[in-house]
Protein backbone atom coordinates (compact mmCIF):
# COMPACT_ATOMS: atom_id res chain seq x y z
CA UNK A 1 0.00 0.00 0.00
CA UNK A 2 2.82 2.02 1.01
CA UNK A 3 4.84 1.21 -2.23
CA UNK A 4 2.46 2.21 -4.57
CA UNK A 5 1.60 5.88 -3.07
CA UNK A 6 5.44 6.54 -3.29
CA UNK A 7 4.69 5.85 -6.88
CA UNK A 8 1.77 7.79 -7.21
CA UNK A 9 3.44 11.11 -4.94
CA UNK A 10 6.35 10.64 -7.00
CA UNK A 11 4.47 11.05 -10.17
CA UNK A 12 2.50 13.81 -8.98
CA UNK A 13 5.63 15.88 -7.52
CA UNK A 14 7.62 15.24 -11.18
CA UNK A 15 7.04 17.96 -12.83
CA UNK A 16 5.83 17.67 -16.54
CA UNK A 17 7.86 19.54 -19.31
CA UNK A 18 6.93 19.27 -22.99
CA UNK A 19 9.34 20.46 -25.93
CA UNK A 20 8.11 24.06 -25.95
CA UNK A 21 9.18 24.92 -22.65
CA UNK A 22 13.06 22.96 -22.80
CA UNK A 23 13.63 25.00 -25.43
CA UNK A 24 12.69 28.37 -24.15
CA UNK A 25 14.33 27.09 -20.96
CA UNK A 26 17.38 26.66 -23.02
CA UNK A 27 17.39 30.00 -24.62
CA UNK A 28 17.01 31.73 -21.22
CA UNK A 29 19.86 30.03 -20.15
CA UNK A 30 22.32 30.58 -23.72
CA UNK A 31 21.12 34.26 -23.14
CA UNK A 32 21.92 34.70 -19.27
CA UNK A 33 25.45 33.14 -19.92
CA UNK A 34 25.83 35.55 -22.93
CA UNK A 35 25.14 38.37 -20.87
CA UNK A 36 26.87 37.44 -18.09
CA UNK A 37 30.07 36.41 -20.68
CA UNK A 38 29.72 39.73 -22.37
CA UNK A 39 29.71 41.80 -18.70
CA UNK A 40 32.66 39.56 -16.93
CA UNK A 41 34.81 37.92 -19.86
CA UNK A 42 38.03 40.12 -20.77
CA UNK A 43 39.05 41.09 -23.60
CA UNK A 44 40.10 39.05 -26.49
CA UNK A 45 43.13 41.05 -28.57
CA UNK A 46 42.38 41.20 -31.98
CA UNK A 47 44.66 39.89 -34.06
CA UNK A 48 46.61 42.24 -37.05
CA UNK A 49 44.57 42.81 -40.15
CA UNK A 50 46.55 40.77 -42.77
CA UNK A 51 48.01 42.67 -45.17
CA UNK A 52 49.29 41.19 -48.50
CA UNK A 53 53.39 41.37 -48.88
CA UNK A 54 54.27 44.34 -51.55
CA UNK A 55 57.07 42.53 -53.70
CA UNK A 56 58.77 44.65 -56.36
CA UNK A 57 61.16 43.45 -58.95
CA UNK A 58 64.49 44.57 -58.65
CA UNK A 59 67.56 44.70 -61.54
CA UNK A 60 70.39 43.89 -60.96
CA UNK A 61 72.91 45.14 -63.56
CA UNK A 62 74.96 41.91 -64.82
CA UNK A 63 77.94 43.51 -66.47
CA UNK A 64 79.48 41.19 -68.76
CA UNK A 65 82.28 41.56 -70.79
CA UNK A 66 82.39 40.67 -74.75
CA UNK A 67 85.70 41.17 -76.65
CA UNK A 68 84.72 43.39 -79.85
CA UNK A 69 85.26 42.11 -82.92
CA UNK A 70 88.62 44.11 -84.34
CA UNK A 71 86.92 45.77 -87.59
CA UNK A 72 88.60 44.76 -90.69
CA UNK A 73 91.07 47.04 -92.32
CA UNK A 74 89.28 49.45 -95.16
CA UNK A 75 89.63 48.39 -98.70
CA UNK A 76 92.09 50.93 -100.68
CA UNK A 77 91.01 53.16 -102.58
CA UNK A 78 90.65 52.28 -105.86
CA UNK A 79 93.12 53.65 -108.18
CA UNK A 80 92.57 57.34 -110.26
CA UNK A 81 91.20 56.50 -113.51
CA UNK A 82 94.16 57.48 -116.10
CA UNK A 83 93.75 60.72 -117.98
CA UNK A 84 92.95 60.27 -121.37
CA UNK A 85 94.33 62.81 -123.77
CA UNK A 86 92.95 63.84 -126.95
CA UNK A 87 94.53 61.91 -130.12
CA UNK A 88 96.93 64.19 -131.11
CA UNK A 89 98.04 65.16 -127.53
CA UNK A 90 98.75 61.37 -126.85
CA UNK A 91 100.75 61.15 -129.69
CA UNK A 92 102.64 64.19 -129.43
CA UNK A 93 103.95 63.05 -126.03
CA UNK A 94 104.83 59.49 -127.02
CA UNK A 95 106.68 61.29 -129.56
CA UNK A 96 108.16 63.84 -127.17
CA UNK A 97 109.60 60.92 -124.85
CA UNK A 98 110.87 58.56 -127.92
CA UNK A 99 113.06 61.88 -128.74
CA UNK A 100 114.23 61.91 -125.26
CA UNK A 101 115.08 59.12 -124.99
CA UNK A 102 116.68 58.77 -128.48
CA UNK A 103 118.45 61.86 -128.52
CA UNK A 104 121.68 61.15 -126.16
CA UNK A 105 122.04 57.73 -128.23
CA UNK A 106 125.57 56.86 -130.51
CA UNK A 107 125.79 57.71 -133.98
CA UNK A 108 125.05 53.96 -134.49
CA UNK A 109 121.79 53.36 -132.33
CA UNK A 110 120.34 57.10 -134.09
CA UNK A 111 121.21 55.30 -137.77
CA UNK A 112 119.17 52.87 -136.65
CA UNK A 113 116.34 54.69 -135.38
CA UNK A 114 116.57 56.54 -138.52
CA UNK A 115 115.77 53.67 -140.60
CA UNK A 116 112.83 52.56 -138.69
CA UNK A 117 111.53 56.06 -138.55
CA UNK A 118 112.18 56.01 -142.60
CA UNK A 119 110.61 53.08 -143.28
CA UNK A 120 107.18 53.75 -141.11
CA UNK A 121 107.01 56.79 -143.31
CA UNK A 122 107.33 55.24 -146.37
CA UNK A 123 104.59 52.87 -145.34
CA UNK A 124 102.98 55.33 -144.10
CA UNK A 125 103.52 58.63 -145.08
CA UNK A 126 101.39 60.79 -141.88
CA UNK A 127 102.54 63.87 -140.43
CA UNK A 128 104.25 62.38 -137.52
CA UNK A 129 106.38 60.31 -139.31
CA UNK A 130 107.36 63.08 -141.23
CA UNK A 131 108.56 64.48 -138.44
CA UNK A 132 109.73 61.53 -137.07
CA UNK A 133 112.42 61.49 -139.92
CA UNK A 134 112.92 65.13 -139.95
CA UNK A 135 113.64 64.70 -136.02
CA UNK A 136 116.73 61.53 -136.87
CA UNK A 137 117.89 63.32 -140.05
CA UNK A 138 118.48 66.62 -137.78
CA UNK A 139 120.59 64.62 -135.63
CA UNK A 140 122.58 62.82 -138.03
CA UNK A 141 123.01 65.62 -139.79
CA UNK A 142 124.94 65.06 -143.41
CA UNK A 143 124.70 61.30 -142.73
CA UNK A 144 120.86 61.66 -143.70
CA UNK A 145 120.89 63.91 -146.09
CA UNK A 146 121.74 67.69 -146.96
CA UNK A 147 119.43 70.54 -145.26
CA UNK A 148 117.29 71.13 -148.79
CA UNK A 149 116.07 67.52 -148.10
CA UNK A 150 115.66 68.29 -144.46
CA UNK A 151 113.68 71.70 -145.37
CA UNK A 152 111.79 69.27 -148.07
CA UNK A 153 110.61 66.97 -144.62
CA UNK A 154 109.67 69.84 -142.52
CA UNK A 155 108.26 72.63 -144.82
CA UNK A 156 104.75 70.82 -145.73
CA UNK A 157 104.35 70.31 -141.60
CA UNK A 158 103.51 73.68 -141.52
CA UNK A 159 101.22 73.33 -144.51
CA UNK A 160 97.53 75.04 -143.90
CA UNK A 161 96.30 71.75 -145.72
CA UNK A 162 98.63 68.86 -145.15
CA UNK A 163 100.64 70.36 -141.81
CA UNK A 164 99.94 70.50 -138.59
CA UNK A 165 97.42 72.59 -136.91
CA UNK A 166 98.42 76.25 -134.97
CA UNK A 167 97.13 74.92 -131.79
CA UNK A 168 98.57 71.08 -132.25
CA UNK A 169 101.25 70.51 -129.91
CA UNK A 170 103.64 69.00 -132.37
CA UNK A 171 103.88 72.40 -134.61
CA UNK A 172 106.36 73.94 -132.31
CA UNK A 173 108.86 70.98 -132.71
CA UNK A 174 108.55 71.45 -136.57
CA UNK A 175 109.01 75.09 -136.12
CA UNK A 176 112.16 74.66 -134.07
CA UNK A 177 113.13 71.95 -136.34
CA UNK A 178 113.24 74.13 -139.78
CA UNK A 179 114.53 77.71 -137.65
CA UNK A 180 117.96 75.40 -137.10
CA UNK A 181 117.73 74.07 -140.15
CA UNK A 182 117.30 77.79 -141.43
CA UNK A 183 120.43 78.86 -139.18
CA UNK A 184 122.18 75.80 -140.05
CA UNK A 185 122.02 76.76 -143.80
CA UNK A 186 122.74 81.04 -142.90
CA UNK A 187 125.87 79.84 -140.92
CA UNK A 188 127.05 77.36 -143.49
CA UNK A 189 126.57 80.34 -145.95
CA UNK A 190 128.16 82.83 -143.71
CA UNK A 191 131.14 80.36 -143.96
CA UNK A 192 131.19 79.45 -147.55
CA UNK A 193 131.27 83.61 -147.98
CA UNK A 194 134.20 84.31 -145.54
CA UNK A 195 136.12 81.28 -147.05
CA UNK A 196 134.96 82.69 -150.87
CA UNK A 197 136.51 85.83 -149.22
CA UNK A 198 139.78 84.54 -148.29
CA UNK A 199 139.83 82.64 -151.50
CA UNK A 200 139.41 86.31 -153.18
CA UNK A 201 141.92 87.61 -151.07
CA UNK A 202 144.72 84.56 -151.46
CA UNK A 203 144.00 85.13 -155.14
CA UNK A 204 144.85 88.79 -155.12
CA UNK A 205 147.85 88.41 -153.29
CA UNK A 206 148.95 85.59 -155.26
CA UNK A 207 148.00 87.93 -158.48
CA UNK A 208 149.94 91.01 -156.91
CA UNK A 209 152.95 88.73 -155.80
CA UNK A 210 153.15 86.95 -159.88
CA UNK A 211 153.01 90.84 -161.04
CA UNK A 212 156.27 91.65 -158.47
CA UNK A 213 158.12 88.47 -159.90
CA UNK A 214 157.41 89.24 -163.30
CA UNK A 215 158.51 92.74 -162.72
CA UNK A 216 161.89 91.25 -160.90
CA UNK A 217 162.23 89.09 -164.19
CA UNK A 218 161.88 92.20 -166.56
CA UNK A 219 164.55 93.74 -164.62
CA UNK A 220 166.95 91.25 -164.73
Amino acid sequence: MSRSFSVVNESIAKPVFGRASVAGLTLAIVAALALSGCANAPEIPLLPKFTAPVTQTVYVPVYVEVEKPVPAPAPPPPPPEPIKLPEDQEQSLALLIEFARNSSGGADELRKDYAAAQAAYNKERTAVNRLRVAWYSSLLGSAAGDDARLLGLLEPLLAKSSGFATSHPLRPIAEVLIAQVNERGRQVREQKKAVDDLQQKLDALKAIEKQLLDRERRRN
